[in-house]
């Protein structure tokens, strides 16, 4: 077949005899129900291999705060390409890409680079094991923490198993080990009286309580105010540590991530997506007394790829972008307010129910069967949304020229490629999938 002619089901089936399931990681296994095959992506925009132009609200999945292909990123990593980009070996970027963190970040003195979310919770959780001597970690209903062994669970699938309660930990995958989560808590989210009962029993057995700030992974649901206090008074109280999973909020909800939005500090940050403008890198660190048994090496960190020269070089250009522009989340916030007002005025018209819940550039836009009950409840959120509804308006908007992940309770990310035009052109697609949707 001529290669001026091939569709993106063309292509996916080629992909797919060659790469299992057609992508490299199963969360994206259900993200694409209308194949489709990317040829490149510049600003917010995606150009398939039909040369097809989309706009995009994925943003693959939140580190394009400038949008695609930014050249101050581009030409940086490209430059360190030239100069060696991988030695295993001290780097003055080290230096550079750290101070960065700790000067933005307001909990972080020093840190650990990591190569993905998933190392870098993975480690930060063992190191809270070794500071404490204490083994249970305490995580959230929905809340996603990568997919290491000891920490996976069913997250959003939860809500769709029969039977299960917030407090039922579910492992997330076949072929984990029996007791992989035995160590491991759950509680509802923003639920006060569930962490206090929690803490009453077993603050003295409690390691850390690891969560995303904002419930970012599942319906982009804001903590109701105290929680994140509370959380904060009751961890000190019972020499738990508090970790903040800002892998998502991260340098995208504020400069200094959620902590600085929500003036929360924890004892333990991870760090990536928007921190590496969508090169792989992550980060984890807090003050230094937190961090001493790594600089002692008493506590176990390691990854060959971990803190890479061009990595680095591309924290290095992501922050000083950050750093040089004191207006950008004023401008960001704008944008999302701005995107939400037009999303809002769309379903309006067609007299459609939509949760609609955003934090500066992030965002949550599902379709409902009816209100939810109660505000910032997960599991009241997930009962009221229609996601085969959803799913089938993610198809039409598709076809009509614009990308978001059809899992209603999946964020949408939005840059500052997302200009006024390009929004105004995203909500006409919108409308026209949404009238035929019917």
């Amino acid at each position: 077949m001529d290669a001026e002619r091939r569709t993106n089901t063309d292509y996916l089936k080629s992909i797919k005899e060659v790469v299992a399931g057609g992508v490299s990681s199963s969360m994206r296994a259900t993200a694409v129900p209308v194949p489709l095959v990317v040829r490149r992506a510049h600003g917010c925009s995606i150009r398939d291999v039909e040369d097809s132009e989309l706009v995009d609200f994925n943003m693959g999945y939140g580190p394009h705060l400038f949008g695609y292909a930014d050249p101050d990123v581009a030409e940086a990593v490209a430059d360190q390409f030239t100069q060696g980009h991988m030695t295993g070996l001290p780097h003055a970027l080290d230096a550079e890409a750290g101070g960065l963190v700790a000067e933005l970040v307001p909990g972080v003195e020093q840190i650990r680079f990591a190569n993905s979310g998933t190392e870098a919770v993975a480690s930060v959780l063992r190191l809270a094991r070794t500071v404490t001597g204490r083994s249970l970690v305490v995580t959230f209903e929905g809340h996603y923490h990568g997919w290491s062994e000891t920490v996976l669970r069913a997250g959003k699938t939860t809500l769709q198993i029969a039977g299960t309660r917030p407090t039922d930990v579910v492992p997330g995958a076949p072929g984990m080990i029996p007791e992989a989560l035995a160590h491991t808590a759950q509680l509802p989210w923003n639920d006060t009286d569930a962490v206090r009962e929690f803490f009453a029993r077993n603050g003295d057995r409690t390691a850390a309580v690891i969560l995303e700030p904002v419930l970012a992974n599942a319906g982009v649901i804001p903590p109701a105010p105290g929680f994140l206090e509370l959380l904060r008074d009751l961890t000190s109280a019972c020499g738990a540590l508090l970790v903040f999973d800002e892998v998502i909020t991260g340098f995208r909800v504020a400069r200094g991530g959620a902590q600085e939005r929500y003036g929360v500090e924890p004892d333990l940050t991870v760090l990536s997506k928007v921190m590496g403008g969508g090169f792989p890198v992550a980060a984890f660190g807090g003050r230094k007394e937190a961090m001493r048994l790594l600089a002692t090496n008493e506590a176990h960190h390691a990854g060959v790829y971990a803190g890479n020269h061009a990595a680095l070089r591309a924290v290095v250009a992501m922050l000083t972008k950050i750093r040089a522009r004191p207006g950008l989340y004023d401008e960001l916030e704008a944008i999302g307010a701005d995107a939400e007002a037009a999303l809002r005025e769309v379903f309006a018209a067609e007299k459609r129910p939509v949760h609609i819940s955003r934090v500066g550039t992030l965002m949550c836009v599902a379709l409902l069967r009816k209100p939810p009950e109660r505000h910032g409840t997960l599991r009241d959120l997930a009962d009221a949304v229609d996601f085969s509804r959803h799913r089938r308006f993610q198809t039409l908007a598709q076809r009509e020229g614009v990308y978001f992940h059809p899992n209603a309770l999946e964020p949408w990310f939005l840059s500052t490629a997302h200009t006024g035009e390009v929004l105004d052109k995203a909500a006409g697609a919108l409308h026209r999938a949404l009238t035929e949707l019917g």
